[in-house]
C-alpha cells in the first residue's frame, strides 16, 4: 500500500484520459501525473486483436473502429502519432432487409431499395431530423424552443409521429440501432437530436461516403493510438489494475482511493471513464445532484461485434460490397424473436486479408446472449447467409466481443439517456466540480460518441485543468482548435 502525491490523477487510460495527459504534458512537462488503469491494457472501447488469415494473421478492431476526416480531432492526433488510414471498401451492390415480409433487397447507391412514398418518407424524416439538430445548443439543448417537450418523448414515439410508411421507419429504426447500440423506445429524442449535432448531421452517422463516420478503418487497428500515446507518455506514469473505489476533496486537494489500498493524493482528477462508471465511484462531497440525476438515466448501450475472416474476398468477386442493412430477418433459433445482424460491412484489412465485420446491438443483443457459443456463431452464419450465401460457413477465423462484458465498461458504444434526463446534460457531463473535471468521449461537444470525441473532452479537460494550475499556458487559440467547426468540401 501506497499513499502518494501528484499534481494531477487521470482516471482511465483510454483515448481521452492519454490525451487529457498528453495535452497537459505538452504544455507543461514538470506536471506530476499519474494514469489509474482498472484493466490491465490501456484502450478503453478499442480493442484490436490478431486472427488468422490464410497465411498467417492479421489485426482487426473488436471494439472502436471506423474514423473520417469531418473528424478534426482525431484525424490530428492519427497524423501526430504517424497511423495511417485505410479506406473502407464501398463498391458494389449493398443489401437491405426490412418490412413484415423480411425480404432481401439489393443496391448500387446510396439511396436504399424502398417504394417511392417509402423513400419520400425517409428522405423527409432526415431533413427534418437535421434541421432541429442545428437548431441544438450543446450547451444546453434543452434551451431549445421545444427542448422540454423533445425530451419528454422517446425516439420511437417521435418516429411513429412523423413517419409515414413501415419500411421507411424500420429502416430508422435498424440504422439508428446500429449507430447507438439502444432500442428507439430507450431513448429521448432530444439527446439523439444532440448526438446528430454533435456529428454535424444525420448522413455523417449513418454513411460510409467521404467525410462521414464510416469513411477510414485503420492500418494496423484502433486500439495503438492509445497504445502509442501510453508508449509517449512513459509507462511508469500509468498504473495498470488499479481500480478506483473513492474520491473525496477538500479544498483545493483530492484523495483518490484505490481497490488495492493505494492512495493518490493530488490537486486535480479527470475522470475519462463512462457516466455508468463515474456512479459506482463513491464521491465525497457527493457530486452535485444534477450530476448524480444524469448518471442515473445514462445506462451504457448493448453492443457488440463479430468478426470473420476468409480466404478470398468473394462477395467482392460477386460484385457485392459487404455493406448489409437488416432487422435480423427469421431467427433460425427458437429463442430469438429475430436473426442477431444489424449491421454487416466488408472489412478486409490494409493489408488485402479478407473478413466481414458484423454488428449485433440493442434488444437482438439482448436475445443472443441468451445463447450457447455455439448458437451465438450459427445465427450469425445463418443470418449472413441470407445475403453472402453459404460460402459464408467457410471462415478462417470467428471471434465476437460483447462489451458488456467488459467490467470497467459494461457495454458500448456510448452512454445514452431517456427521456426526463437531458436538463442535467452539460452541466452533468461537462462543468467540473471542485477538484474533479470530466472527460470521456460522452462528455464531448463535437462528434460524442466516437474516439474524435474522446480526443476533443480529453483536450477539453486538460485545458480545464490547466486554467487553474498554469493559465498562462493557455491560449486563446487554444480555446478555438478545440472547438473546431465540422470540415467537408462536399456542401
Amino acid at each position: 500500500m501506497s499513499n502518494e502525491e501528484y499534481d494531477v490523477v487521470i482516471i482511465g487510460a483510454g483515448i481521452s484520459g492519454l490525451s487529457s495527459a498528453r495535452y497537459i504534458l505538452s504544455k507543461d512537462p514538470h506536471l506530476n501525473i499519474v494514469i489509474l488503469e482498472a484493466s490491465d491494457r490501456v484502450g478503453g472501447r478499442t480493442l484490436t486483436v490478431p486472427l488468422k488469415t490464410e497465411n498467417g494473421t492479421d489485426d482487426w478492431d473488436l471494439g472502436a473502429h471506423w474514423i473520417g476526416r469531418s473528424q478534426t480531432h482525431i484525424m490530428e492526433l492519427l497524423e501526430e502519432l504517424g497511423i495511417e488510414t485505410h479506406q473502407q471498401y464501398v463498391t458494389g451492390k449493398k443489401y437491405l432487409q426490412v418490412g413484415k415480409d423480411n425480404s432481401v433487397r439489393s443496391y448500387t447507391s446510396d439511396i436504399p431499395t424502398l417504394s417511392l412514398l417509402g423513400l419520400l418518407d425517409l428522405d423527409r424524416i432526415m431533413k427534418k431530423i437535421d434541421s432541429l439538430a442545428k437548431e441544438i445548443d450543446q450547451q444546453n439543448p434543452t434551451n431549445h424552443r421545444r427542448g422540454h417537450e423533445l425530451d419528454s418523448i422517446t425516439m420511437e414515439t417521435y418516429l411513429n409521429q412523423n413517419m409515414w410508411m413501415s419500411e421507411s421507419k424500420e429502416l430508422m429504426e435498424v440504422a439508428i440501432r446500429g449507430v447507438i447500440g439502444v432500442e428507439l423506445s430507450q431513448v429521448s429524442i432530444l439527446y439523439f437530436l444532440t448526438y446528430v449535432s454533435a456529428a454535424g448531421g444525420l448522413k455523417n452517422l449513418v454513411e460510409s461516403t467521404p467525410y462521414t463516420a464510416q469513411e477510414y478503418t485503420l492500418k494496423g487497428g484502433c486500439h495503438q493510438i492509445s497504445i502509442k500515446m501510453a508508449k509517449e507518455l512513459g509507462e511508469s506514469r500509468i498504473k495498470y489494475n488499479e481500480p478506483v473505489v473513492s474520491i473525496s476533496q477538500n479544498k483545493n486537494i483530492a484523495t483518490v482511493k484505490c481497490e488495492s489500498g493505494n492512495i493518490y493524493q493530488c490537486k486535480k482528477v479527470i475522470l475519462a471513464i463512462p457516466p455508468n462508471q463515474i456512479a459506482k465511484l463513491k464521491i465525497e462531497p457527493r457530486l452535485p445532484v444534477v450530476k448524480r440525476e444524469l448518471y442515473k438515466h445514462m445506462p451504457m448501450a448493448n453492443y457488440a461485434k463479430v468478426l470473420l475472416t476468409y480466404k478470398k474476398v468473394y462477395w467482392r468477386e460477386s460484385g457485392c460490397s459487404g455493406e448489409v442493412v437488416t432487422n435480423g430477418g427469421p431467427s433460425s433459433n427458437t429463442k430469438c424473436k429475430y436473426g442477431p445482424l444489424c449491421l454487416v460491412f466488408d472489412d478486409t484489412s490494409a493489408n488485402g486479408n479478407p473478413a466481414l465485420v458484423a454488428f449485433v446491438a440493442g434488444q437482438q443483443l439482448v436475445e443472443w446472449r441468451q445463447l450457447e457459443a455455439n448458437e451465438r456463431k450459427e445465427s450469425v452464419l445463418k443470418c449472413l447467409s441470407q445475403f453472402f450465401g453459404d460460402d459464408v460457413y467457410k471462415y478462417i477465423d470467428y471471434a465476437e466481443k460483447d462489451w458488456e462484458e467488459e467490467p470497467y465498461v459494461g457495454g458500448a458504444p456510448v452512454c445514452c439517456v431517456a427521456p426526463g434526463a437531458m436538463k442535467y446534460y452539460a452541466s452533468g457531463l461537462r462543468e467540473p466540480d471542485g477538484c474533479i473535471h470530466l472527460a470521456g468521449t460522452e462528455s464531448a461537444s463535437i462528434w460524442t460518441g466516437y474516439m474524435s470525441g474522446a480526443v476533443q473532452a480529453g483536450t477539453r479537460a486538460a485545458i480545464q485543468v490547466l486554467l487553474d494550475l498554469r493559465p498562462q499556458t493557455v491560449s486563446a487559440q487554444d480555446l478555438k482548435n478545440n472547438n473546431k467547426p465540422f470540415i467537408n468540401p462536399s456542401k
